[in-house]
């Protein structure tokens, strides 16, 4: 007895076939590749907008009153030297300890030398000076100073208010560094503020304009407030 298939029932029969052969395609990836999984997407930036109400307490230790110490020390090496990035790390930061006096960085690159200049100020006011040894041939983008308006504590601050108080409720004792530099060409003096976390590497970073203090952009592990 002959069957007769109609068009219709060979059309769905090549149709079904090829979608049989692609889940076991599929099926037989994951089973000689089970260690590979879709990556998850980047967390999305943080919302620009104040999340607690925390004030760091005012020193004279700060980035800008260390710079005048460094620059004595800066004289003796090269006249013609340009600040390009200033420093500061806070270990094991706490709510009350981040932003509390500590050690500044400053970097120094002379267009003569053609090297970087490391000044590193103490809390007591102690200098300590080291020149890079190897000959740097493209030059960083000097700090303008003229737009230099927001001092460490301002910067430590809006990084606490905007985010930085919920990553170290969530994740005491986490590293802290806020530079100042001029990360691109044409670009605003920037504070970038960020705390990690090596542990569970949880991680957040407030860019402030160092003219004006505003928040330009976050970038965290955190979850949207």
């Amino acid at each position: 007895m002959k069957f007769k298939l109609r068009r219709s029932d060979v059309i769905l029969i090549i149709g079904f076939w090829i979608i049989g052969c692609a889940l076991l395609g599929t099926v037989g990836y994951f089973i000689l590749y089970p260690g590979i999984a879709p990556q998850p997407a980047p967390p999305a930036e943080a919302v620009i907008a104040p999340q607690a109400t925390v004030t760091v307490v005012f020193t004279q230790v700060t980035a800008k009153t260390m710079q005048a110490v460094a620059q004595t020390k800066l004289s003796q090496w090269a006249t013609d030297a340009q600040l390009f990035a200033v420093t500061a790390t806070w270990e094991n930061a706490t709510i009350d300890s981040v932003g509390e006096p500590t050690f500044w960085t400053y970097r120094y690159y002379s267009p003569s030398r053609k090297r970087f200049f490391f000044i590193t100020v103490g809390t007591d006011g102690s200098v300590m000076g080291t020149t890079h040894g190897e000959r740097i041939y493209n030059a960083p983008y000097p700090v303008p100073t003229e737009n230099w308006v927001v001092d460490s504590p301002e910067a430590v601050n809006t990084w606490l208010n905007y985010g930085g108080v919920a990553l170290i409720t969530a994740a005491p004792n986490i590293q802290v560094v806020a530079q100042l530099q001029v990360n691109e060409p044409n670009s605003p003096l920037l504070w970038t503020v960020a705390g990690y976390d090596k542990n569970t590497k949880m991680y957040h970073t407030v860019f402030i304009d160092a003219r004006t203090g505003k928040v330009t952009k976050i970038t965290s592990s955190l979850q949207r407030q």
